[in-house]
């Protein structure tokens, strides 16, 4: 009984070692059928190390990083010391990556593979083609063509000068060909963010959808300039537009009348160019005293209720109520606005009073004299001392 049990004990382990004896020599076979398939196409064995790019991938909600795997193959002589990785894109550019997880220099052995995890922003190339290279020390680097994910947005502004110069419109739309959503974070022209804006951000732009948002902002000293409008994204998509704004409009107070013989009202002429690209509507004037003090004049004619639409390569005169009495030969700031956000001031200084005025007119003498008259020296000389008086 203990014999029969001791055969069979034997028999399994025979058993094993043939299997692990079958296991070695059909890998013993494998690898000379690989060696000999190289062989046969004409193709060495390489003697220096070799690495390949098996799978780069790119995330669609984070544009900050891609992740490169390496392979090392077993047919490597040795060890692979990766020591850099660039990224060349379609514009003809180079750019190094100077943040790799693991850090470089790096050892990758032979038969291994690796993720490396590469900090470089491909937002500004995205549905572009890049090619990834690796370099490695005493042997052959390796570089992969990747496409990175489509995110395609679209920027369409508005500036309006009927409108006003204190806000914009922004149409912001994302392809249906778009890989993934986007949340608007951020808006700037010339660099300069926009703070106010409606729809509030951030706002998620789905794939095939648009926005538009209402933006607070004066552009008065824009006008009729380039300006560059940025869409930024928390995914790190961003998207620029360069847009020409409306030319100018050429708003001007021509004249300020103060009559010395009406101090319940003065007269102010506004003038809008042939040039002003829109018309004005003139809702409001003040008056600004030497002490800072502004008063809003509310009585005017024409009324400014509704306001006062003025027409490119028109003028108006308005008779505006208020007494001056009080302001004889002071400066006053004489300031009209109007529903587009455009403001024109003009400085004048009021008349002195009616009796200081004529004896200002006294100084200049109103005879007429001919040519022919002829004057004795006498009557000259007592007209000069007339005249001086």
């Amino acid at each position: 009984m203990r014999l029969t049990q001791d055969i069979r004990a034997f028999l399994r382990l025979s058993l094993i070692l043939l299997l692990f004896i079958a296991m070695t020599i059909g890998a013993l076979l494998s690898y000379l059928w690989v060696v000999g398939y190289y062989i046969s196409l004409g193709i060495n064995v390489p003697e220096n190390v070799t690495i390949t790019i098996t799978k780069v991938t790119f995330s669609l909600q984070d544009t900050t990083f891609f992740n490169v795997t390496l392979l090392n193959p077993s047919f490597s002589p040795s060890s692979a010391n990766i020591t850099r990785m660039a990224v060349s894109t379609e514009d003809g550019m180079l750019h190094g990556v100077k943040d790799v997880s693991p850090k470089l220099p790096d050892q990758l052995p032979r038969g291994m593979s690796r993720t490396f995890n590469c900090r470089w922003n491909w937002a500004n190339y995205t549905g572009q083609t890049i090619e990834i290279i690796v370099s490695i020390v005493d042997g052959s680097g390796a570089t992969f063509q990747a496409e990175t994910p489509l995110v395609d947005l679209t920027i369409k502004p508005h500036f309006n000068s009927t409108i006003g110069i204190t806000h914009f419109n922004v149409t912001i739309k994302s392809s249906n060909l778009s890989k993934t959503y986007v949340n608007i974070t951020r808006l700037t022209v010339d660099k300069e963010a926009i703070e106010n804006l409606k729809p509030s951000l951030p706002y998620t732009l789905h794939p095939n959808a648009s926005v538009t948002l209402m933006c607070t902002w004066n552009w008065i000293k824009y006008q009729g300039k380039n300006v560059t409008i940025a869409v930024h994204t928390l995914q790190g998509y961003a998207r620029y537009h360069t847009e020409t704004t409306p030319p100018p409009v050429i708003l001007t107070i021509t004249k300020v009348l103060f009559n010395i013989t009406d101090t319940n009202h003065f007269n102010v002429t506004i003038h809008n160019s042939d040039l002003s690209p829109t018309f004005v509507n003139i809702n409001k004037i003040t008056v600004t005293m030497e002490n800072g003090t502004i008063r809003e004049i509310t009585k005017v004619n024409p009324p400014l209720t509704p306001p006062y639409t003025l027409h490119p390569n028109a003028s108006v005169t308005l008779m505006c109520t208020w007494n001056w009495t009080d302001y004889l030969h002071k400066n006053v700031t004489v300031t009209v606005y109007t529903l587009q956000g455009y403001v024109v001031s003009l400085t004048q200084t009021t008349p002195a009073s009616s009796g200081a005025s004529s004896s200002r007119k006294m100084v200049v003498p109103t005879q007429e004299v001919a040519p022919s008259t002829t004057w004795s020296k006498s009557l000259m000389m007592r007209f000069r001392i007339k005249l001086r008086h």
